[in-house]
């Protein structure tokens, strides 16, 4: 590199390094108030889109700055930001009254779809800035290269750590314990990563020439694979009228299948013909290929299919309509190739431009969508598996108050705890399913036969010293939500104690345990000669349950706030 060219590049590597500097600190005070509870990591509403702010609008900065119109480009990064801010601000709302269920299935479908919405995004921004219609052809070349950029910076990020981490293990191995202790430290570890990051960032942006050869090398890959995979295809097919579809729909992941091979034939498909603007193969070998590409959308109705009889049978869940919209998406792609192979025959390729890009627009539209109240599929589940209860395919008892906790969010909360309210005296049963839901077998496999009894003394620790428990207690214990997730293997910690929780002197229990990386209590009260189970809640974030179970101190603590009665009205005060 000459003089010249290394004053141009200086200024934009000093704002490079600027921004994930910047990036990395505001994600270690987000970080650290997370690790000590407080704002915003209570609030969901502030926290989510503080998250998405400080890792979106660097990134997209990092990935889509140029040399020239960097300040148009920076005003679509900063709106783009500003409307994924705002569906977090959504999302958050979705995980409240914080602390009452896991978010983690709520977190997870945030950040699948932001990612891939960037990623869109970042394809039609240069677009945008200079103010003209998408070149496919440059559309193509920067899903590649924004690509291979991201992948190969991250990969740069972990050799940085890994070699740190090593550093550190050498020099404490000869006595020398500071440079573990530094680069273990939060204050330290997050701005030197995001600069790596964005060190990362920059240098594979201008080797060209290295993405190249790499997106090369992968797309002969891919050469090699699309013939193999479109044989997979059409065989799969021609075998299906002399076996029928019932013993795919037996293995219980039929459509899930299905939909892998499809993508991962669009995929190489793609990978193949790039650009639309040349024939890869060899004119027989292209044409017998047209013939797999032209069958391509029976293999998407098929999951599509797959997929009704699911939803027919056990109503719309969160993760099915996620199969949908993947399905849909899919089979709108198959169509697409399909329909340009019967109009253009052997050169369909060239008509590649005129179905990738309104569908890439349609994807970033949808991603945006699925996070939004337009979208939901929180409340589309719910009101679906409510309707199948009110039309008798279900009772109550027999709904999946589980999967609602877990992945319907603030909608499944307000309704289960209506089944609450409502059920405390007529039908305390139901009532104690919707506060400790536990998990369920397969779709259709409810059962009334009774629970496979635990015998508790042989799981848990005793705190501080082991205590005789009696019989009628473990009966109760049975029917707590640590006993459901100890059936299901979820428990990795557990402990029982005795404390005087409402200070009468005589001592409740409390079976408290680490449930997969979550902190779950149950307490229990002998009232009238019959155990009565309390309900113990948190809503700080716990970040090790199980060394806290064992190490941390137990002691009862009078609240701030005392309950609130209006009649027979009890009010607790609570977060907003």
């Amino acid at each position: 590199m000459n003089d010249q060219a290394q004053v141009s590049v200086r200024p934009r590597l000093a704002l490079m390094l600027l921004i994930s500097l910047a990036q990395g600190f505001a994600l270690f005070l987000l970080w650290r108030a997370t690790e000590n509870q407080v704002w915003p990591s209570q609030t969901p509403m502030a926290n989510f889109p503080l998250w998405t702010i400080a890792v979106a609008l660097p990134l997209l900065l990092l990935l889509g700055l140029e040399d020239r119109n960097g300040r148009k480009t920076a005003i679509f990064v900063a709106l783009f930001t500003a409307l994924l801010a705002l569906l977090g601000i959504y999302i958050g709302r979705q995980v409240t009254p914080f602390g009452e269920f896991p978010p983690d299935s709520i977190v997870a479908t945030f950040i699948l779809p932001l990612i891939l919405g960037c990623f869109l995004a970042l394809l039609f921004l240069r677009p945008a800035v200079l103010g003209r219609a998408p070149d496919y052809a440059e559309v193509f070349s920067d899903s590649w290269r924004n690509a291979l950029v991201a992948a190969l910076s991250w990969a740069l990020t972990l050799g940085v750590f890994g070699i740190m981490m090593l550093w550190g293990e050498l020099f404490r191995v000869i006595g020398i314990e500071f440079f573990i202790d530094l680069f273990t430290e939060d204050w330290f570890l997050f701005p030197v990563l995001s600069v790596a990051v964005g060190l990362g960032i920059f240098i594979f942006r201008g080797l060209a020439n290295v993405i190249a050869g790499i997106t090369s090398l992968l797309q002969g890959l891919m050469w090699l694979l699309l013939p193999l995979v479109l044989t997979v295809t059409v065989l799969f097919l021609g075998a299906l009228p002399f076996t029928g579809l019932q013993p795919l729909w037996d293995t219980g992941n039929g459509t899930a299948l299905l939909m892998a091979l499809n993508l991962f034939a669009l995929f190489a498909l793609n990978a193949v013909y790039q650009r639309g603007d040349r024939e890869p193969y060899p004119l027989q070998v292209h044409r017998v290929l047209c013939v797999g590409i032209a069958l391509l959308p029976l293999i998407s109705l098929l999951a599509l299919y797959g997929l009704y009889l699911r939803v027919d049978q056990y109503g719309w869940t969160v993760a099915r309509c996620w199969a949908l919209l993947i399905s849909l998406l899919i089979t709108m792609f198959s169509l697409g190739y399909a329909s340009n192979v019967i109009r253009n025959r052997e050169r369909w390729f060239g008509k590649l431009a005129s179905v990738n890009q309104p569908m890439a627009m349609l994807m970033l539209a949808l991603v945006l969508l699925v996070n939004s109240p337009l979208l939901d599929f929180r409340k589309i589940s719910l009101a679906s598996q409510q309707n199948r209860v009110e039309q008798g395919e279900i009772t109550l008892e027999q709904f999946d108050f589980f999967d609602a906790r877990a992945n319907m969010g603030r909608p499944a909360y307000l309704w289960m705890q209506q089944i609450i309210e409502e059920n405390r005296d007529s039908n305390p049963e139901l009532a104690r399913m919707a506060r400790e839901p536990v998990m369920p077998g397969p779709p259709g496999s409810y059962s009334p036969e009774p629970l496979e009894r635990i015998d508790f003394r042989g799981w848990v620790t005793y705190r501080p010293e082991p205590f005789a428990v009696p019989d009628a207690l473990l009966d109760a214990m049975q029917l707590s939500i640590v006993a459901g997730s100890l059936r299901a293997g979820q428990v990795e910690e557990m402990i029982l104690f005795q404390s005087d929780l409402d200070l009468d002197g005589n001592p409740e229990y409390v079976l408290a345990a680490d449930i997969s990386g979550v902190l779950v209590a149950a307490g229990f009260r002998l009232e009238e000669g019959a155990w009565r189970q309390l309900r113990l809640m948190t809503n700080q974030n716990v970040p090790e349950p199980g060394q806290l179970l064992i190490d941390g101190d137990i002691q009862v603590v009078t609240p701030q706030f005392n309950n609130l009665q209006i009649g027979d009205v009890t009010l607790r005060v609570g977060d907003p």
